[in-house]
């Protein structure tokens, strides 16, 4: 079982060792713990007690969903993965069951408008996302700051029914941090309550991209783990969509043009996007070659993370938990429709968070009257 428990915990059985019983290496190695160290590896482990005394691992399903990330030989998905997946499965579940009682039962149209199994063409996806959002860039970037983009248009993708969360840990657990390595997003495909999820663990400027790369998987109906792997088709297709939507393709060669030198970051700042995305774009158009991709995210990589706190703890609350969903939830605690305790559970957090968030925005709507 601790070699089980390990490889779960993308560890080795010594790791786990010296972690829960530094002074008993070799006895917890040969499976000789104590009460205390044991309900210790049961909790890290995130299993029943009793399934330590098996004599075979369990046999634990995880959720479905199709994994669009990976190349030939790439690990597995994290249990931290795993963990944030079943996390927004159960808060859409209850969402959707949430807008059924209040007799909200109509599909949203984007939702698969354009199905991948009809050869959809980029161009159209995009701007009907642009369209569908009343957000065009020539119109409206000049008046967006590059430190608002995302906020604007993850608002206006949440206000047409898209439950988006951000989050760069599993729940609220500051100790098991997400990997971008591992994944940048992914999308959940429902026709009542499509969903997405961004890896805050990435670079600010690289999650806008993301955004729009997960919009697109439910404007063609296809959910999945993304990493903009453009060895995938659908992958391909979707970082197309996002490119178009950010960079339109005329405008993008205008500007490429305008440059003598250093095309892709003269090009970025233009259009307030990561010079990854203009990479991508620039590839797309063969203005660059295909290994310039990779050479643009090791430049990312390497580069210094940008400040992303957030600030107060309750403007990143319903950052982490979609504006939509949070609101829904503290609403129905609020007016006795739901138990504070299930409310805080939905939300990761404490019962008295669920009502100083409460609190924390009658003061806001107070102060802006």
């Amino acid at each position: 079982m601790i070699g089980w428990i390990a490889e779960r915990e993308n560890t080795e059985p010594q790791g786990l060792a010296e972690l829960l019983a530094p002074k008993k290496v070799e006895q917890f190695l040969a499976g000789v713990v104590n009460k205390s160290i044991a309900e210790k590896l049961a909790r890290l482990a995130n299993i029943p007690f009793g399934y330590l005394f098996l004599s075979q691992p369990p046999v634990i399903n995880n959720p479905q969903i199709p994994d669009l990330r990976q190349t030939v030989g790439a690990e597995p998905l994290s249990k931290d993965f795993i963990d944030v997946l079943k996390d927004i499965e159960r808060k859409v579940d209850w969402y959707k069951e949430f807008l059924l009682e209040n007799g909200d039962d109509t599909p949203r149209e984007f939702v698969n408008k354009f199905p991948y199994s009809t050869t959809p063409n980029y161009i159209d996806v995009a701007q009907d996302i642009a369209k569908t959002i009343d957000f065009f860039i020539e119109r409206d970037l000049p008046n967006t700051s590059r430190e608002n983009y995302y906020r604007k248009l993850s608002a206006r993708f949440e206000k047409i029914g898209i439950l988006i969360f951000k989050n760069g840990v599993v729940g609220n657990n500051n100790k098991r941090k997400l990997n971008v390595e591992e994944f940048r997003g992914f999308a959940l495909i429902d026709n009542l309550v499509p969903a997405i999820f961004i890896n805050n663990a990435d670079h600010p400027s690289a999650q806008l991209f993301t955004l729009l790369h997960e919009v697109a998987h439910i404007w063609i109906g296809q959910n999945g783990v993304s990493s903009w792997n453009q060895d995938r088709a659908v992958e391909a297709f979707c970082n197309k969509v996002a490119a178009e939507f950010l960079m339109p393709e005329a405008l993008f060669l205008a500007k490429w043009a305008e440059s003598d030198e250093n095309h892709a970051e003269y090009v970025a700042n233009y259009f307030k996007v990561s010079q990854l995305a203009t990479v991508v774009k620039a590839v797309q158009l063969n203005l660059l070659p295909q290994e310039a991709i990779e050479q643009a995210r090791k430049q990312l990589k390497a580069a210094p993370q940008e400040t992303n706190t957030g600030g107060h703890f309750y403007n990143m609350f319903p950052v982490k938990n979609s504006h939509r969903f949070t609101d829904a939830v503290v609403n129905q605690a609020m007016s006795l429709n739901l138990p504070l305790r299930e409310a805080g559970k939905l939300l990761n957090v404490h019962a008295d968070t669920v009502v100083g968030y409460y609190r924390h925005k009658r003061k806001e709507l107070w102060n802006a009257s």
